[in-house]
């Protein structure tokens, strides 16, 4: 098999060697990693693309890249909508209440920006409240087609971080892609702050 590192480039190589992150994740037990830690992680690295793609023309945040939510603003966005869902509505038994924004409606950073921090303040004063019985306590996990499940709050909170971060994953290589280094930040130096 080809060496990864002899076929890429030396820029590409270099990527590659600043963003490797092994996690093991279980469902079911993730006492080994706090998870308001672990929260904190995402909504951190959020700031920091939200940062980043200030910095580029409004142009390159819409254009569409094919990604999983097409382009920089939708993907952002929704790692802000899904954090609300999980996070401020479904812990809280208030599915139905909450509501998806247009993403088009969004037409600069500033308006995402304020939008992020509605969300994250609301989720933040939740996660300072908790204790090891509110990670504890069951609520309904709504799902599009089957029956809801009922799961722990603190697997709500891992997966609401998790879900971000795959997202911020996306972001990386579509940084890349427009040769942007991502201001990515790894677990271990969030870890050590």
């Amino acid at each position: 098999m080809e060496n990864l590192h002899d076929s890429a480039s030396e820029k590409s190589s270099e990527r590659f060697k600043c963003y490797l992150l092994s996690v093991s994740y279980s469902a079911l037990d993730v006492s080994w990693v706090d998870s308001k830690s672990l929260f904190g992680y995402s909504q951190e690295l959020r700031g920091r693309y939200l940062e980043q793609l200030a910095t580029l023309p409004w142009e390159e945040v819409i254009k569409s890249r094919g990604a999983s939510f097409d382009s920089l603003r939708n993907i952002l966005l929704h790692t802000i909508d899904a954090e609300d869902r999980l996070v401020n509505y479904i812990i809280s038994g208030r599915t139905k209440d909450w509501v998806s924004l247009d993403w088009d409606d969004f037409r600069d950073m500033d308006s995402i920006r304020k939008r992020a921090g509605e969300v994250e303040s609301k989720a933040k004063d939740y996660i300072a409240k908790m204790d090891s019985a509110e990670l504890e306590r069951k609520v309904e996990m709504p799902r599009i087609g089957m029956n809801s499940l009922s799961v722990r709050v603190e697997d709500v909170i891992v997966h609401a971080a998790l879900e971000n971060i795959h997202h911020f994953g996306e972001l990386i290589a579509l940084l890349w892609q427009m040769d942007l280094n991502p201001p990515h930040m790894g677990w271990i130096a969030y870890s050590q702050k």
